[in-house]
């Protein structure tokens, strides 16, 4: 495993941002994919329920504030650390593809992201405590 981390220290320690919006859109993707092949509900005819609030929309903006953060580190050239930024990754992809699954309650998804936003802020102290410039 710490192979494996150490092959992308790289990218989570200084794209993330990039991987912010790959991880968001990428499963985003695949989970769309899938929802439409093994498609349950097609009573109505469409996929957007009449229900839908401002709750529906948290998971992409909460991915809009991740990659402006990531992007604002990224431009002043400070590091985030390598193990928090990995299960941030993992984590909004993981939010990424839940959300695709209406059948699935939208709070497992809310919770992965509350999960989610208390990572990035543990990633944030430690990139702003440590100020590892990158060169």
């Amino acid at each position: 495993m710490t192979k494996v981390l150490e092959q992308l220290k790289e990218p989570l320690t200084k794209r993330m941002p990039i991987l912010t919006l790959l991880a968001f859109f990428g499963f985003q993707t695949i989970g769309k994919i899938i929802v439409d092949v093994f498609d349950v509900n097609k009573t109505m005819g469409w996929k957007w329920s009449v229900l839908h609030t401002w709750i529906d929309n948290i998971p992409v903006l909460s991915t809009l504030i991740f990659f402006g953060i990531y992007l604002l580190l990224n431009f002043l050239n400070i590091k985030t650390n390598l193990i928090l930024s990995a299960i941030h990754f993992l984590l909004i992809a993981l939010s990424s593809l839940l959300y695709n699954f209406w059948e699935l309650d939208l709070r497992i998804t809310l919770s992965i992201i509350c999960f989610s936003y208390i990572v990035f802020g543990l990633n944030l102290y430690y990139a702003f405590s440590n100020k590892k410039i990158v060169k």
